[in-house]
């Protein structure tokens, strides 16, 4: 069953999620959120590069759209979530979300899957696959 929670400003992505998911025994999940945020870093995979090249924002930023899962890693839930975020003028960026401090709130909604989906770092992608679910 799904559920809604709400992290305060000072709040950490993906550190807060990830330790909310740990508190509720979340093991795989559907993830998505609004609210807002006032430092951001965002990220785009290059794949032929196989890296991400981040960028920072140093600016509040509405959440309009952040979507995502939580499954599992090293035996600990794992974070993965794309965003995309609006400036004053409407203008939006948007990427993988590497990190984010949360203002004035975010509010989630985490729902839990019935299969457990376990990743791991494959070196052919560059990436940390799901390889079991």
């Amino acid at each position: 069953m799904a559920k809604i929670h709400s992290l305060k400003a000072g709040s950490k992505i993906p550190d807060d999620i990830v330790a909310l998911a740990a508190r509720e025994k979340v093991r795989t999940a559907q993830v998505e959120a609004i609210g807002g945020v006032k430092a951001l870093r965002l990220a785009y995979f290059n794949h032929e590069a196989k890296k991400y090249e981040e960028h920072d924002f140093d600016e509040f930023l509405e959440v309009t759209s952040l979507l995502g899962n939580i499954t599992v890693k090293d035996g600990k839930p794992f974070l993965h979530v794309h965003g995309t975020f609006a400036r004053r003028d409407l203008s939006v960026v948007a990427g993988h979300v590497m990190s984010g401090t949360v203002f004035p709130l975010l509010e989630l909604v985490v729902t839990p899957t019935r299969n457990r989906a376990l990743r791991r770092f494959d070196e052919e992608v560059g990436l940390n696959v799901i390889y079991k679910a």
